[in-house]
């Protein structure tokens, strides 16, 4: 079916400029004398703290695990608690991506809007220092207005999650507008994410291969090339990828084409999909926690089969789901 050409005015900067940090926070070992008494056998051995975990959750794990009493009647209920528990009491380093506020806390219906209008401000400053010597400045900010906040369900969870010792991880994109729960609040990251610039390097690097992969962030402009290839007459001159989207999106909500209606819903949650896997390899976690399986997803996603082998061979990620983190425990 073809799709009816249109025109969207709003711009948008796909661009990003990141940063990795891999600490090494394995506690010391230490050793233990054991004795027995007089009627016993003298025993010493030798016995190891265990390392702190390090691991990165997924929205779809972390929102339910702060919460683990009001998932009774799930499998994975006691896997929760006990995950909760061990993230409390320091045997785990829990870490959330910042992709949950800046991607997924925006309503589903609403975020091909949002992304479409997300302009930098960009301001250009020229300063004379004499003898013919000019000094210009150009600056990109983001809008941080446009964004409408992390919402009432998030922020319950998101303080929990926070009470109980977990920090969260940026997801460093030049213009992103990032909500004022996380933005004001610079206490609430893991302090090493600004420590450096390798951290927002590294993510750059591997958000960079994971789109060209066609996942994660990628599959936008991969949808945007399928949606131009059907339009009925030329794609407007200047139209971002992301313009095309929402356009698209308006398109098929006013004439009820559901296929293209959830492509494009699957498709922001699948760059914040990509943002967390980023994020955890930049910083260099143990392990990362999800359900996803990608299964849902109406393209290639990073957390499919194929692409998990790929995390695996590329950059030794490991993809415990709930059940097989707490078993680790």
């Amino acid at each position: 079916m073809a799709l009816s050409p249109f025109s969207v005015t709003e711009q948008d900067l796909d661009v990003c400029y990141p940063w990795w940090l891999n600490l090494d926070v394995h506690s010391p070992f230490s050793n233990f004398e054991l004795y027995k008494s007089r009627e016993q056998v003298v025993e010493t051995e030798t016995v190891r703290e265990r390392p702190t975990m390090r691991v990165t959750f997924d929205t779809n794990v972390w929102n339910r695990m702060v919460f683990p009493e009001r998932y009774v009647s799930s499998p994975n209920y006691l896997s929760l608690r006990k995950i909760k528990s061990a993230i409390r009491s320091g045997q785990v380093r829990g870490f959330i991506s910042e992709g949950f506020g800046t991607v997924e806390a925006v309503r589903r219906e609403n975020r091909a809007k949002f992304h479409a209008q997300n302009v930098p401000k960009v301001e250009v400053t020229n300063k004379c220092h004499g003898n013919s010597l000019n000094c210009i400045t150009i600056e990109i900010k983001a809008n941080h207005s446009l964004h409408p906040g992390i919402g009432e369900e998030f922020e319950d969870e998101l303080n929990e999650a926070l009470a109980i010792g977990i920090k969260l991880l940026t997801t460093p994109y030049i213009g992103l507008p990032v909500p004022d729960r996380l933005r004001n609040n610079p206490h609430i990251y893991a302090e090493e994410v600004f420590a450096t610039s390798d951290y927002n390097e590294r993510f750059g690097e591997v958000v960079r291969t994971i789109v060209d992969r066609g996942v994660g962030e990628g599959v936008l402009p991969a949808l945007a090339k399928e949606f131009t290839a059907r339009l009925d007459g030329p794609r407007p001159t200047g139209l971002s990828d992301r313009a095309l989207i929402y356009g698209v999106y308006q398109y098929a909500r006013a004439s009820g084409l559901s296929k293209e209606k959830r492509q494009i819903e699957k498709a922001f949650a699948e760059s914040a999909d990509g943002d967390v896997v980023a994020a955890h390899i930049a910083f260099g976690n143990d392990y990362l926690c999800t359900e996803d399986r990608g299964r849902s997803a109406v393209s290639p996603s990073i957390f499919d089969a194929e692409n998990r082998a790929w995390l695996k061979t590329r950059y030794g990620v490991e993809i415990l789901n709930v059940y097989k983190l707490a078993s680790l425990l």
